[in-house]
């Protein structure tokens, strides 16, 4: 869609603070000696970016604080490998954008969390600058730590670099099967393979917790990625950003991808997909099925389309050339967001799929298409406040989408399906809960989903009630472009909605995300 003038206004004001943010300190005496600050070459990334917003993304590359090249290969078992694994190399130029002396450098080794031993996803060879170090590994393995022979000052850069060995489990539930061998398919879903920079959030710093056992596990900070990945010549590589060079080798295929600003990078492999493609205002999307699928296959590129359109109306638009639709094997989740691309449960695939309207296939494609604003392309950290992704959304894909899409007597139907009728039986059950929690703190795994997928959505509704669909919209259209590629604060949402509106909401605020005092709306 056209850009108005106060969006254009929002999006200068936003680069203009990250460049600040980025301006060389001057003097580093008192810091690691690093190579100095430059400008990485970050136009090949565009490749993954719509033409008319490279001039907005490249100011965005050019500020981030980390640049991941990373070069791996697919191993299968044989040849003295006992199990499945990815091996590789990992370099990146990370650029201290936090503020304070970094004596070290966290990575995440989400897949550690969830294995018994602790081992599926091992680092060697790790290096600060050219120079071996000795890294050191949290107790629960979920963590390396890359030591700075001296303090990196804020606004120096570093080059980290580290071998890796990722093994992929099969056929394991854990963390909703997002890093996976499905036998049944041989489909290879790849979430948090490589180790990754820990997220940063502005207001506590490094997000080091165990990675969630009731929510989404990543969380990460936007950089950019150049990944080089050899794998058997038949099989088709679906990831983050876009392909843009393949080279015939003697073992397979070898090819390489850039991804723009990415959160991080994610792949999924099979040897037999199909695709159904369609371009929406540039965008392609492929929407990816497994042979004898193209019923649903072809539904979900409609709903995939629509959902789309219609967002990039309301919202603002998604400026990547690829959004790619996966079918997964998930336990426990009817569909995971990534950066570019978004998994689907398997489950949805059968020749019996349910297709009237109104259906949970198009809300499940509308809410995780929707996850492109808000996870993606603004952030949040899950770990603390997850509601304001995921009740957002849920909101916005279950009542705003459906009626937009097929009238208001549907979408109500899908909001007292979805919102309304399970909010009242979970209060009249006992079940009410403080939407604001940490993710794991709730006592059980029931208490989150009902807090950050019923109670959070229900409570932006009583918002939109309150200030109207003209003031609901503008707020969300100013909270993307004023919070694009950042972490975004619970702050930052409401005062969205205050601004927009005129209105002091501290009041329906607390009540909704503050309080457990669902019984006084039912």
């Amino acid at each position: 869609m056209p850009l108005s003038l106060a969006c254009r206004n929002r999006v200068t004001a936003l680069l203009i603070a990250l460049m600040i943010i980025a301006i060389p300190a001057g003097s580093a005496a008192l810091g690691q000696q690093a190579t100095p600050q430059a400008t990485p070459d970050t136009t090949e990334q565009l490749a993954a970016v719509l033409p008319e917003w490279h001039d907005e993304l490249l100011a965005v590359m050019n500020t981030v604080s980390a640049t991941y090249e990373i070069d791996a290969e697919v191993r299968l078992p044989g040849d003295g490998n006992p199990i499945p694994n990815i091996t590789g190399t990992m370099t990146m130029e990370y650029t201290n954008t936090t503020g304070d002396l970094l004596t070290e450098l966290p990575f995440r080794l989400y897949a550690n969390a969830f294995d018994d031993l602790g081992n599926l996803l091992r680092v060697g060879d790790v290096t600060v600058d050219g120079a071996d170090v000795t890294s050191n590994q949290s107790d629960d393995s979920s963590t390396v730590y890359v030591p700075f022979s001296e303090p990196l000052a804020p606004e120096d850069s570093a080059t980290i670099g580290m071998s890796f060995v990722s093994a992929v489990p099969v056929n394991a539930r854990q963390n909703y099967g997002i890093f996976n061998i499905d036998p049944s398919n041989g489909t290879w879903a790849l979430a948090h393979w490589y180790p990754m920079l820990a997220g940063w959030d502005p207001g506590r710093g490094w997000v080091l917790d165990p990675p969630s056992a009731n929510g989404d596990p990543i969380f990460s900070t936007t950089a950019t990625y150049d990944v080089t990945l050899r794998t058997p010549a038949d099989w088709r590589a679906v990831t983050s950003g876009v392909e843009v060079e393949s080279t015939d080798i003697d073992a397979g295929i070898e090819r390489r991808f850039v991804s723009g600003p990415s959160r991080d990078f994610t792949m999924v492999l099979d040897d037999d997909f199909e695709v159904a493609e369609r371009d929406v205002n540039g965008t392609t999307i492929s929407s990816w099925y497994n042979p004898g699928q193209e019923r649903t296959g072809e539904a979900v590129l409609d709903y995939t389309a629509q959902a789309l359109e219609y967002f990039n109306d309301l919202i603002g638009p998604y400026p990547y050339t690829t959004l790619d639709v996966v079918p997964v094997e998930l336990f426990g989740a009817a569909g995971v967001e990534f950066p570019q691309l978004f998994y689907m449960s398997a489950g949805y695939y059968g020749p019996n799929q349910n297709l009237d309207v109104p259906n949970n296939l198009d809300f499940t494609v509308a809410h995780e298409v929707l996850h492109m604003w808000w996870y993606f392309m603004v952030g949040n950290n899950q770990y603390d406040h997850a509601f304001t992704d995921e009740g957002i959304t849920q909101f916005m894909s279950a009542t705003l989408y459906f009626s937009a899409a097929y009238g208001p007597e549907v979408g109500e139907i899908m909001t007292e399906r979805h919102l309304t009728n399970p909010f009242r039986s979970n209060i009249e059950g006992g079940n009410d809960q403080i939407v604001d929690t940490p993710t794991d703190d709730f006592a059980s795994s029931g208490g989150y989903v009902f807090a950050a997928y019923t109670k959070a959505p229900v409570g932006f509704m009583a918002i939109y009630d309150e200030i109207g669909e003209e003031a609901f919209n503008e707020a969300v259209t100013n909270y993307f472009y004023d919070n694009w590629f950042t972490v975004a604060s619970t702050d930052d949402l409401q005062e969205a909605f205050e601004e927009a509106s005129g209105q002091d909401l501290e009041e329906i605020w607390s009540h909704w995300f503050e309080e457990a005092a669902g019984e006084d709306d039912i």
